[in-house]
């Protein structure tokens, strides 16, 4: 990515589907030019079960504050942005070791998300700080009974961290394990945040459904093994599943100097 990729130009989609991943793409993603990338069979069915079944044997904690309830493996800036900063990064590593061990047997979908992108011509890292080193990156997480409409960006709501300073945010998701049925979608609108929806906020992080009244968009359906990418600071809600949604998922960012950056 340049440096200009992080001025956007866009003020909708060109068309309301989904798209592989290109650096075209990509590109438009970011611009908010095109509303999803589905990048399928990202994974094998074998590698996502070998993925959910070292997940099994670990505790989900459910994010504080958050209905309906969001269970998860992992750490999140969202969590310890009103605790402290140092706080997270003293977890950091005891949560990568957990990861570290999972991709250990069965694989690393992080990395391969990386490759991908700088297949696309990216320079990527995950993000970091300078007193304290790397972020944590990658949850395993359970979205089974939906959520609030709501967006996820990083330079709203994370002041003072590296991450703050991002201009764009994505979010891509690995799903490893769905109960057979054509529930738990996730409805993506054409809708970006402004300053102005603080008015709607709900909570720690829903909103009204007015931020999303008269919009387009788009819902899309996740299968094993596929992975979906998408802006999240356009107001979106997943749906509830009955039954079992399991995926492995971390945060993206666009940096001023168009270096993009991991994290959760």
């Amino acid at each position: 990515m340049t440096a200009a990729s992080n001025q956007i130009k866009s003020t909708g989609w060109e068309k309301n589907q989904e798209y592989p991943l290109t650096a075209e793409s990509l590109r438009k993603l970011i611009e908010h030019r095109i509303p999803l990338i589905r990048l399928k069979d990202f994974a094998t069915p074998e590698e996502c079960e070998k993925l959910y079944a070292q997940s099994q044997s670990l505790v989900f904690n459910a994010y504080e504050d958050v209905i309906p309830k969001i269970e998860k493996v992992g750490i999140t800036v969202f969590e310890y942005n009103s605790v402290s900063k140092a706080n997270y990064f003293q977890e950091v590593e005891r949560a990568s070791k957990l990861r570290d061990s999972i991709f250990a047997a069965s694989f690393n979908p992080l990395e391969r998300i990386m490759e991908k992108f700088r297949e696309c011509g990216a320079k990527v890292r995950i993000a970091s700080e300078p007193e304290y080193g790397s972020y944590y990156a990658g949850l395993i997480r359970k979205i089974e009974n939906g959520t609030q409409v709501h967006i996820d960006f990083a330079a709203l709501e994370q002041s003072g961290w590296e991450v703050c300073t991002i201009t764009t945010q994505l979010s891509w998701t690995l799903y490893l394990k769905l109960s057979d049925n054509n529930h738990g979608k996730t409805c993506i609108y054409d809708r970006r945040w402004t300053p102005e929806d603080e008015q709607y906020k709900l909570d720690s992080y829903g909103y009204s459904d007015t931020v999303i009244a008269d919009q387009e968009a788009i819902a899309f359906q996740p299968y094993v093994g596929d992975v979906l990418l998408f802006n999240t600071s356009n107001f979106h809600y997943v749906e509830p599943m009955n039954g079992q949604r399991v995926g492995f998922t971390s945060m993206i960012g666009l940096l001023p100097n168009g270096e993009i950056i991991f994290w959760s």
